[in-house]
């Protein structure tokens, strides 16, 4: 499946979940949604197709729109909270749009789908995040 690391997810010293990156130059979208589906096989409290769509948005709006460097990370947390994470090169910002015929519908249905979300700016690029499950606002 391309460039994909499976490594566990750290929360001061101890491990917390297990966290897949990819690299969104080397790996298809198809992908991304299987490796999600993959993760949350087990996974309870999470809307699996739910956090498909969610992460397809991210990942593809990542693609479309930004520049590179592009990747995701996935990132699961005991069996009922899930993150996603698509960062890209671009300082554009993520934002909400009215939908037409060219598309905009993306980021509502992130916003309907995910417990919340965000973009955290850095150096010349930004990270979009979402999260599915009992708590919200990361680590």
């Amino acid at each position: 499946m391309g460039v994909s690391t499976l490594v566990p997810a750290r929360t001061g010293d101890r491990v917390d979940g297990v966290v897949v990156e990819l690299d969104l130059e080397a790996v298809s979208l198809g992908q991304v949604r299987a490796a999600v589906r993959r993760l949350l096989e087990h996974a309870t409290g999470i809307g699996v197709e739910d956090a498909v769509q969610v992460c397809d948005e991210l990942a593809a709006n990542a693609v479309v729109h930004a520049s590179a460097p592009r990747g995701c990370r996935l990132i699961r947390a005991g069996r009922g909270w899930f993150r996603v994470e698509a960062d890209d090169g671009s300082r554009a910002p993520a934002r909400i749009r009215e939908p037409d015929h060219t598309g905009g519908r993306g980021l509502i249905l992130v916003d309907e789908l995910a417990t919340c979300w965000g973009v955290n700016y850095h150096g010349g690029g930004k990270t979009v995040w979402a999260e599915l499950g009992a708590r919200c606002g990361g680590w």
